[in-house]
């Protein structure tokens, strides 16, 4: 199918410089689930643009699976940002209530309801949203290899996606249980990757150096006895389980490096508070840095 009126959103050739890179490191990057708190990818991204980087792999689950498989298609870091903020309409004057007044209206254009008891969110709109911006159709038109993790509802097992069509896998990836409605794809009823594995390194292991950039955030404990809203609980009881299963995973086969951006304040579908976002990143941007001058 051919899509017209792709937003305007080039193609970044970022790629082709590669400014003092040692050609024989092979550098993997696993991003996270965490919703708008994913926005902390691009800021992690940028360094690699910055600094002439290509990375070899790169693996996703939820949000860390739409951005990766935007940056992966050959769209800089820079540009994806400048295209969030643009949809949002953010500016630097803007006051916080002006942007979330505005994301509402974005993202309420961008959320159909389903009404079928399946979940609240059917997520099409938002698939040909992603899809006009995306430009590609298939893992093998990627110009960094991708793998999108998902998760089997019925068996519970983890569902990786490395090849055909690049949409179905990001949508399973990004389903968040009692939010999206599942995905069906190739005979799976599939949900949130982050259920099953939050910041998917293992699966970069032909990788030399491996960075996981986790984005769950920080718990903000409440003295408050008042018993918080259901979607409230929802989702933060499934945090809590991510956060369970990666400090499993750490103690088993920990990356070469995680970055953890001390994120507060900034909930799952937060996209306004982007700006919050990208300032609480700022000391991970220069730990990557530090890290990367001495392995490159």
């Amino acid at each position: 199918m051919e899509v017209n009126n792709k937003k305007n959103l080039p193609a970044t050739p970022f790629q082709d410089d590669f400014r003092g890179m040692n050609s024989e490191l092979k550098i993997g990057l696993a991003l996270g689930g965490g919703g708008a708190r994913g926005l902390a990818h691009l800021s992690v991204l940028e360094v690699f643009d910055e600094m002439g980087i290509r990375l070899n792999a790169i693996s996703g689950a939820s949000i860390g699976a739409i951005v990766g498989a935007l940056y992966a298609s050959g769209i800089s870091a820079r540009d994806i940002r400048d295209y969030v903020d643009s949809h949002l309409q953010i500016k630097k004057e803007d006051k916080p209530w002006k942007i979330e007044g505005r994301n509402l209206m974005q993202m309420v254009k961008l959320l159909d309801l389903d009404f079928s008891g399946n979940g609240l969110i059917k997520g099409e709109n938002f698939s040909h949203f992603l899809y006009e911006i995306l430009e590609i159709e298939d893992f093998s038109d990627l110009q960094i290899p991708l793998k999108v993790v998902a998760a089997d509802f019925w068996d519970s097992s983890e569902v990786v996606y490395d090849s055909g069509p690049v949409l179905p896998a990001v949508k399973a990836s990004m389903s968040v249980p009692g939010v999206f409605t599942p995905v069906t794809y190739q005979g799976r009823v599939l949900v949130d990757g982050a259920c099953v594995n939050p910041v998917p390194w293992n699966h970069l292991n032909d990788c030399d150096v491996i960075i996981g950039v986790n984005v769950l955030g920080r718990l903000q404990p409440s003295d408050s006895l008042k018993p918080p809203k259901a979607a409230k609980v929802v989702l933060e009881t499934f945090e809590v389980m991510q956060r369970t299963i990666l400090a499993q995973r750490l103690c088993c086969n920990p990356p070469d490096l995680l970055l953890n951006p001390p994120i507060t304040g900034v909930g799952i579908f937060d996209f306004h508070k982007a700006k919050m976002v990208y300032r609480q990143s700022e000391g991970i941007v220069q730990e990557l840095r530090d890290f990367l001058e001495k392995i490159v």
